[in-house]
């Protein structure tokens, strides 16, 4: 039944570690720290996506937030509201649930990593847990890497690990898909594989393919970023899927004491855009807490509990594509994938649920700085409520109080801190946001 819901490469040349499930101490040991049986690693591979999806709804939630992307309902806590100001103390609640849920993950990944061994079970099995393990252990770093100045990627039995910068923790994140590719190649996954422990709707391989291509571009590799993005298969949609017991973590928040909903200017700042917003948010008048950031939309791809949530949007690689090439200079190639993207209409395209704004090709030859303007106006169309808007805001320098992110990272919780003193950095901006527009990346 589908649920909806060779290991040395990394370990030898980069020194792995983990980290915790539990909420007060992600770094405390957990029962679920020893593999025994097949069962148990069959388990282990089914939980890893579970904790996955609950991370990524986090980010989405706190990295909308802090960006122009989401507002808080009426009744949602004013620390809530504040955050839509930039105002984030090291106390507030989705602080702690991106840095908790992405370490469940890392956690449990780790688990199978280092437990996996001990287990008989067919090697088509081993491979595609193993592989699914790698990747997502990679995909939760890189969640953590968008929300916090420096993060700790070494954790596995180290109860206070250090934490290292973003290079060091993006070149990890490479190194950990990596191995992700490797163990999930050695042998075709198994149908016990694809049948008892995969996720309906996820595809590892392309999944693989597109994060590399994603974690590439952080790290300023065009000509990597670029063959990876090549490599993904562009009628593959891959998601994390949820029902009506296992509820969308997006969803789930979108009303009550925390609650947070679209922003009416997403809908509202480009007319051309009402095919590819209408795939993201209805339309409403919803009055949010803080009236300078009313009115609110619907939800129209997480109206329902049972939702799912893209592992990435299948024009993002297109995007990561067209911004290596102008970085390489070929701007006749990088006009020709902004245009496939452009063109591209909502059930006509590669994928059926993809968004297309179905528009016409860029007139004439584009400069660079224009394809790159162009590129950015799609991710922010394309890829709403991903949580990647805060990255993309961060590279173009639109961070400040008065500017469109508030903030450019997120403070560590309280609870690290005090089970980490030593090794946990200072908070970036205090409690308030920079004063004015400007970089937050060296």
């Amino acid at each position: 039944m589908r649920h909806t819901f060779a290991i040395a490469l990394v370990a030898a040349s980069v020194g792995l570690t983990a980290c915790d499930l539990d909420t007060t101490n992600p770094n405390a040991p957990t029962q679920e720290s020893v593999v025994n049986t097949p069962e148990g690693l069959i388990a282990l591979g089914v939980g890893v996506q579970a904790r996955f999806g609950a991370s990524t709804g986090a980010l989405i939630y706190g990295a909308g937030l802090v960006t122009d992307e989401l507002g808080a309902i009426s009744t949602s806590f004013s620390t809530i509201s504040d955050a839509e100001r930039g105002i984030v103390t090291p106390g507030a609640g989705f602080t702690a649930d991106i840095f908790d849920s992405n370490y469940r993950t890392i956690r449990t990944a780790n688990d199978i990593i280092f437990g996996n061994a001990n287990v008989e079970i067919p090697r088509g099995t081993r491979s595609g847990i193993l592989g699914l393990a790698y990747l997502l252990k990679a995909a939760a770093i890189g969640e953590l890497v968008q929300a916090f100045q420096q993060v700790a990627i070494e954790t596995y039995n180290i109860p206070t690990p250090s934490f290292v910068d973003r290079p060091t923790a993006l070149a990890y994140v490479i190194a950990l898909l990596d191995s992700a590719a490797f163990a999930y190649s050695d042998t075709l996954p198994s149908a016990q594989f694809t049948s008892t422990v995969l996720v309906r709707g996820f595809d590892v391989r392309n999944t693989i393919y597109a994060y590399r291509a994603r974690y590439y571009r952080l790290l300023g590799d065009d000509a990597k970023a670029l063959a990876n993005a090549d490599s993904v298969d562009r009628t593959v949609f891959s998601v994390i899927p949820f029902s009506a017991q296992d509820i969308n973590p997006v969803f789930l928040l979108s009303t009550g004491s925390s609650g947070v909903l679209p922003r009416d200017i997403f809908r509202t700042s480009d007319s051309t855009e009402a095919l590819r917003t209408a795939s993201h948010v209805t339309a409403a008048t919803i009055i949010g807490r803080d009236p300078s950031f009313t009115p609110l939309d619907n939800y129209a791809r997480y109206s329902v509990a049972s939702a799912s949530i893209p592992a990435y949007y299948p024009d993002e690689p297109l995007l990561v594509k067209a911004e290596a090439l102008v970085n390489l200079g070929r701007l006749a190639e990088a006009k020709a994938v902004v245009d496939s993207v452009r063109t591209d209409c909502p059930g006509l395209g590669r994928v059926a649920t993809d968004p297309g704004p179905c528009l016409t090709p860029l007139a004439g030859a584009p400069t660079a700085q224009q394809l790159l303007d162009e590129i950015y106006r799609n991710r922010r169309f394309e890829l709403f409520a991903t949580g990647l808007r805060w990255e993309d805001l961060r590279r173009l320098g639109l961070v400040g109080a008065n500017s469109v992110a508030k903030r450019c990272f997120l403070p560590y919780p309280i609870g690290e801190r005090n089970a980490n003193p030593a090794n946990v950095p200072p908070d970036p901006e205090g409690t308030e946001p920079v004063v004015s527009p400007g970089p937050c990346l060296p």
